[in-house]
């Protein structure tokens, strides 16, 4: 009997044990089973949410206006001119702002939330958002700061503070006394003008008139809106333009080339007083100084297709030092057979040179600027 209930207890163990595995078997199918089935469910809600909600693939409405102001903090620099391909940089503050009624939110209080830096960049990503960029950059801007604030209506507005080095077209006709404008342009990359519209904040529009810029001032700024047709879409592009608008220091170039080379012209008209033998060696002297002013000058300037007021300085100089020297040898062969008539020849030149050269440089100025 002893010896049955022995052999008996052996055979309900792996019984016993067999039972256990088909349990455990079993409840992992049906956890396996009830997991499928979950993530079934969530990918038809996430299919549901991105067919119902395209927040970050579409702009709100069409088209979406998107208020731009500008601030510029300081034109920090201007290439010169010698340069081929000229750019200028500034530092500036751009604030955006459009409404997406999407992201509307209740708040007891009224407050925006607010998102900084990494935070905002991060946010940005999360929201549709213009993708403004600047064109004709000669590298990518540096970002100083940024700040997102989304408003319970729905508002969004975006603030960056940011260096940029641009592309500049120079029209140095009136070079050393030129004034410029230098276009900052602000286009969407990704939405045409059917899906963006910017408009300008005059509220927001100003310029730091404490900020000093070398060899320039900063006499205003303006705004302009075009649009703009890119290869990258066979629709025009809402452009936002904010214009600087500078003049040059021509001091520099006044005090240190222009205004002696003017003193050696007034010493060579005085030559017309001197003897004529002694007239020819110094005006040789006064136009190799022209000579070497020019190639200076020339070095300050790229290779132009129109000329400079500079250039048409020295080509009166040139002119002048090379009539002063003819006429030095014109009135020497004179001398040799009447003195008189070489003395009245003198008398003439002594005013119409200068009068002549005046009424040229006039003339020339008033080309330029008028």
């Amino acid at each position: 009997m002893r010896i049955a209930l022995l052999s008996g207890n052996r055979l309900s163990l792996p019984v016993a044990a067999s039972a256990n595995v088909i349990l455990f078997v079993l409840l992992a199918l049906f956890q396996l089973q009830l997991a499928h089935a979950e993530s079934r469910s969530l990918d038809q809600v996430n299919l549901a949410s991105s067919d119902d909600t395209p927040t970050a693939v579409s702009p709100p409405k069409r088209p979406t206006e998107i208020t731009v102001g500008a601030y510029l903090i300081g034109l920090s620099r201007v290439s010169p001119p010698s340069e081929a391909f000229p750019s200028f940089e500034v530092e500036m503050f751009v604030d955006l702002s459009w409404r997406d009624h999407r992201l509307a939110f209740a708040s007891p209080t009224g407050q925006p939330m607010v998102f900084l830096e990494e935070e905002a960049e991060e946010k940005l990503s999360e929201i549709w958002s213009p993708d403004i960029e600047i064109q004709h950059e000669v590298e990518q801007r540096t970002t100083d700061s940024i700040e997102l604030m989304i408003f319970p209506d729905g508002t969004v507005q975006y603030e960056e503070s940011f260096g940029a080095v641009v592309n500049a077209r120079l029209d140095l006709r009136r070079f050393p006394f030129d004034k410029q404008t230098f276009d900052l342009e602000i286009q969407s990359f990704v939405w045409d003008q059917n899906e963006l519209k910017l408009i300008v904040n005059e509220q927001l529009l100003g310029m730091d008139t404490d900020f000093y810029t070398p060899e320039w001032t900063v006499t205003g700024i303006e705004a302009l809106l075009s649009q703009r047709s890119e290869i990258r879409d066979e629709n025009a592009f809402s452009t936002f333009t904010f214009r600087i608008h500078a003049t040059r220091h021509g001091g520099h170039y006044l005090l240190r080339i222009l205004m002696p080379l003017m003193f050696v012209m007034v010493l060579a008209w005085s030559l017309l007083w001197a003897d004529p033998i002694d007239r020819v060696r110094i005006g040789f002297i006064a136009l190799l100084t022209v000579v070497a002013t020019h190639t200076v000058i020339s070095r300050s300037l790229p290779r132009l297709h129109y000329p400079t007021f500079s250039d048409i300085l020295l080509t009166i100089c040139y002119f002048y030092a090379a009539v002063l020297v003819v006429e030095s040898i014109w009135v020497n062969r004179v001398a040799l057979k009447s003195t008189e008539r070489a003395s009245e020849i003198d008398r003439k030149m002594r005013w119409i040179l200068p009068l002549g050269t005046s009424v040229v440089l006039v003339i020339s100025i008033l080309i330029l600027w008028i």
